[in-house]
């Protein structure tokens, strides 16, 4: 009985200590906890009521502030293609890399990328999941605004290499950059998407599936480099 009623006064002590917090820290650390909750779990086994447990926040506050389940996700998935950003800034500001080419430079963010989808299946399934829970939301544009650009700023990142390529003279000048970047990362994600989930048929084996993006990045970095 002793033990019950610490947990319960540690409990009461999480839940007024988060109410103390301002709403905007607060609301982070909402986010926070659902983005974690849905990594663990996935997207669509995880409930609000959750999300409200595991913050110490309220389920009313949590649909007065984020209005449903959905457009909270969109903050999770904003969160999470903000850490992988923050990690490829790490890169990019790394002596290694900045003493690089464009060519190098273009090779080791794609290896980069496939390297985290390897790293991090449960953010590749989450991702999956997101996709399909925007087309059935029906979620507008401008919900999504924010998470576009952490989305985006990976490409920007990748055509700064590819200038910078361009300007020493180790890629070639290429019709239409933006395609190629589209086509190498939708190729990539199809891949890890395809891992996280597993095999669904016999011929599906992705024991070999880092080397299939591997096979990915060689046949981009062929194509562009001169």
């Amino acid at each position: 009985m002793a033990s019950e009623g610490t947990g319960d006064s540690l409990l009461v002590a999480r839940r007024q200590g988060v109410k103390a917090k301002p709403e905007s820290a607060r609301d982070e650390w909402v986010v926070e906890c659902a983005a974690q909750l849905f990594l663990e779990g996935g997207l669509s086994s995880v409930k609000m009521t959750d999300i409200a447990d595991a913050s110490g926040v309220g389920v009313a506050t949590l649909y007065r502030r984020f209005k449903s389940k959905t457009r909270l996700s969109v903050e999770a998935a904003t969160l999470l293609w903000k850490r992988f950003n923050e990690r490829i800034c790490e890169l990019v500001e790394s002596d290694d890399f900045l003493t690089m080419n464009g060519a190098d430079r273009l090779e080791t963010l794609l290896r980069e990328y496939g390297a985290h989808y390897v790293a991090n299946r449960e953010f590749v399934s989450f991702l999956d999941e997101f996709d399909h829970l925007v087309l059935s939301e029906g979620v507008e544009g401008g919900e999504l605004e924010s998470y576009g650009r952490e989305v985006d700023s990976f490409y920007i990142i990748f055509d700064d290499a590819y200038r910078l390529g361009v300007s020493d003279g180790s890629v070639l000048i290429l019709p239409d950059f933006a395609t190629f970047y589209k086509s190498v990362a939708h190729a990539l994600v199809s891949v890890a998407e395809k891992m996280a989930r597993g095999e669904v048929i016999p011929s599906d084996d992705f024991s070999d599936g880092m080397e299939e993006l591997d096979c990915i990045v060689d046949m981009a970095v062929k194509y562009v480099r001169k």
